[in-house]
């Protein structure tokens, strides 16, 4: 067994445990049967040579899908495995090549979404409820400028221009590969009265960047406001949570928006219930908020949030939790879309999202986790 699945078997054990310690109520006597789910679960999801004979010795999959390809192609007369991988590959391509004429690529969202009580939302429509939820009652107009840190692929930039038509949305991420998608859309999308600009940076550092950066206010349309050294809003849409760290960024954003006038608005996750404080209990919880890119210092409680806030010199704070209509939507979703997509996904990435979706459903049965939306106005008068 590879150290990469060595690793996440681990993983799975730990956030079994955890689950166990955070429910309370549930036996010690079950920590076995924790481990052993999740160890079948690790086996299932592993998308690894290493995996595929503890697959069949286990009775979790009959035969690995590329075993069976590889076999049918050796009986055709084929010897080389390498050559018979890529007829396989061939022969799948061919016989599910009208797929591509059955895809409608909407855009690249990412977020959680904002999900209707019903099932049969698409995921696209929820994104954007949720970018909605965020931004309204903001007073965003044609003379604003808006920071979107963390934009994703770049399509809740193009949404809120079409919404809005800002003057300008500047928008910040940590990843190179989604500026380059976004920078791709950017180019091929009419945005008339909104001048979009993209950038990779730290949202840490946002007074730093805007240092190194002048030419975020040198290009804004004639509808903005001359001489413009501050942002009307900033706006961060389920992302905060991965900023090494959170307090950092609320600080930072105060002193880039305008004093007084300038508002903040995002969708993040907090601690519905304290950390655990035992030594096992905390070693959980790190490994788990750290296998999942989220610094364990950003996971607080609602008062501890809205003290960082406080801090950050915010007033008018407003903080309404909605992860009733986040977590179960979303893991509905993920339940129907592998369902559609049948045979054409692997088992290994299959598996993958059946987790996922039980683990949003625990999420939301369990109360662990707030998911809100944060709107608050900049009451200190910063400078860059």
């Amino acid at each position: 067994m590879n150290v990469r699945l060595a690793t996440f078997l681990s993983l799975v054990v730990a956030i079994a445990v955890s689950l166990l310690v955070s429910l309370g109520s549930t036996s010690l006597l079950q920590i076995p049967t924790f481990i052993l789910l999740g160890f079948l679960l690790g086996l299932l999801v592993a998308e690894t040579p290493a995996a595929s004979p503890l697959q069949e010795l286990c009775g979790l999959s009959s035969r690995h899908p590329d075993k069976v390809g590889l076999d049918i192609v050796h009986s055709e007369g084929t010897t080389d495995s390498k050559t018979a991988k890529a007829d396989l590959d061939q022969k799948v391509f061919y016989g599910l090549q009208h797929a591509f004429l059955n895809l409608e690529l909407t855009g690249w969202w990412f977020n959680m979404g904002l999900w209707d009580k019903g099932r049969g939302m698409r995921f696209q429509d929820a994104c954007k409820a949720l970018v909605r939820k965020v931004t309204c009652d903001l007073g965003i107009d044609e003379e604003s400028h808006i920071l979107d840190v963390g934009f994703g692929c770049g399509d809740q930039d193009v949404y809120m221009a079409q919404l809005y038509r800002p003057a300008q949305i500047t928008g910040i991420t940590i990843e190179p590969i989604q500026h380059h998608v976004a920078q791709e859309l950017i180019k091929r999308t009419e945005l008339p009265g909104t001048c979009v600009q993209l950038h990779v940076a730290d949202a840490s550092y946002l007074p730093q960047f805007l240092k190194e950066t002048p030419s975020v206010f040198e290009e804004l349309s004639s509808k903005a406001a001359p001489g413009q050294s501050h942002f009307t809003h900033v706006v961060s849409i389920d992302s905060a949570y991965h900023y090494n760290t959170r307090a950092s960024f609320l600080q930072n954003a105060a002193q880039v928006l305008e004093p007084n006038t300038g508002r903040l608005a995002m969708a993040d996750m907090i601690l519905a219930k304290p950390a655990p404080t035992c030594a096992l209990g905390r070693a959980i919880f790190n490994a788990v908020f750290g296998a999942l890119n989220v610094p364990v210092v950003n996971m607080k409680t609602m008062e501890a949030y809205k003290q960082d806030l406080v801090d950050a010199g915010f007033v008018d704070i407003e903080i309404e939790c909605i992860e009733d209509r986040v977590f179960s939507g979303l893991a509905n979703y993920i339940q129907d879309q592998t369902g559609r997509l049948g045979g054409m996904v692997k088992p290994g990435v299959q598996w993958s999202f059946w987790g996922l979706h039980k683990g949003l459903l625990w999420l939301d049965r369990s109360k662990w986790l707030h998911f809100v939306v944060v709107k608050a106005r900049n009451g200190a008068s910063h400078h860059v």
